[in-house]
């Protein structure tokens, strides 16, 4: 008899971190997933292209975005995933990351007496002003199964009285990602589209709640932002939700200098950072991307959930208080990284997860 699971995702790195599963789940013929689109990002380049793109079936589910103040949404996306998860007959449910559909569909499996498996458990920041700490942080004491990307997931949950018979090592299935579609990258076009030329530029990406809510640190990033583009080109793909804040905050002088682009597609943007000098970003994933692929990367954070990266990666912490842009110019001109250092980050990471399951 089959077991079924549902499979939620709700943001772009979601969609990054599950298309391994379905890519590989054919070879498993008890296992069948339901996929559930929570509709939290909408955005055509930020969401749907990940199913043009990369394979993943339309999904069995669609969700309304929420409307509301971010706890409403909260509330809102609980409230439909469990409506939608206790309707059915499933075995279990699997989420991935710290947004808030994450937390969301850990509480409704977890409502609905469901096995919760949450994969990339263990990351801490130890940093509770970021919404991102407090969703995994949940997530993590709620669910049944823990798979972790890194010893120090490891190391968080045995230290919060987390059940170690509940954890595995699995890796990083963000990885994997990139090994499977490694070869496409090439297939993009998005180099001749802007004009641009292998190791002649940066990359540039800031959305954390933390680095945008408040208008002095996010006109301080666009400083150091715009310090380096008098270097490198800075291509700036924009998340909307950055771009309502620099808006609000009347900083939109401060993106003269860049190269600001629309969020373009996986496959594009991958394409973008493999050919990069190197980038400067405030986001977790990237961290783990670059690391892989051995590029320089710049993060504008005073804590990493991801201390992997800066031990065996390409990733260097610069804390906002006293961020400079000739340090984040030295960092992005180091050449020795080793691509592929990290343990278990690797091309395997969905077949133990499904051999768990």
């Amino acid at each position: 008899m089959k077991k079924r699971y549902a499979v939620i995702v709700g943001a772009r790195p979601n969609f990054v971190k599950a298309a391994p599963l379905f890519h590989r789940v054919k070879e498993y013929p008890d296992l069948a997933f339901t996929l559930i689109h929570t509709g939290q990002h909408f955005d055509h380049n930020m969401s749907k292209i990940f199913f043009d793109q990369m394979g993943i079936p339309k999904p069995d589910i669609q969700m309304e975005l929420p409307e509301g103040l971010p706890s409403e949404k909260l509330g809102k996306l609980f409230s439909n995933l469990k409506a939608v998860i206790h309707s059915g007959e499933y075995d279990g449910v699997i989420v991935f990351g710290d947004i808030n559909s994450t937390l969301a569909g850990a509480l409704a499996a977890t409502t609905g007496g469901l096995r919760l498996i949450h994969i990339e458990s263990g990351l801490r920041s130890h940093d509770r002003r970021m919404p991102e700490e407090l969703n995994r942080v949940i997530t993590d004491h709620l669910s049944d199964l823990l798979c972790v990307t890194e010893q120090s997931g490891f190391d968080n949950l045995a230290a919060e009285g987390v059940d170690p018979q509940k954890m595995q090592l699995v890796g990083n299935i963000m990885v994997e990602s990139i090994e499977i579609f490694r070869d496409t990258f090439d297939q993009s076009a998005i180099l001749e589209t802007l004009k641009v030329s292998p190791n002649e530029y940066v990359v540039a990406t800031v959305h954390r709640v933390e680095n945008t809510t408040d208008s002095a640190i996010l006109k301080k990033l666009l400083g150091v932002l715009s310090e380096v583009a008098k270097q490198y080109p800075v291509i700036f793909p924009l998340h909307p939700g950055t771009k309502n804040y620099i808006t609000e905050h009347g900083l939109g002088e401060l993106l003269e200098p860049l190269r600001v682009v629309d969020p373009v597609g996986y496959l594009d943007f991958m394409k973008l950072v493999m050919e990069a000098k190197g980038v400067v970003t405030d986001s977790g994933g990237l961290q783990e991307e670059t690391s892989h692929l051995g590029i320089p990367c710049c993060t504008l954070r005073d804590n990493t959930e991801r201390p992997i990266t800066l031990l065996l990666g390409s990733n260097k912490l610069f804390p906002i208080a006293d961020v400079e842009s000739a340090a984040v110019l030295t960092h992005l001109e180091r050449t020795d990284f080793v691509p592929g250092a990290i343990p278990f980050w690797d091309g395997e990471v969905s077949k133990r997860i499904l051999d768990l399951l």
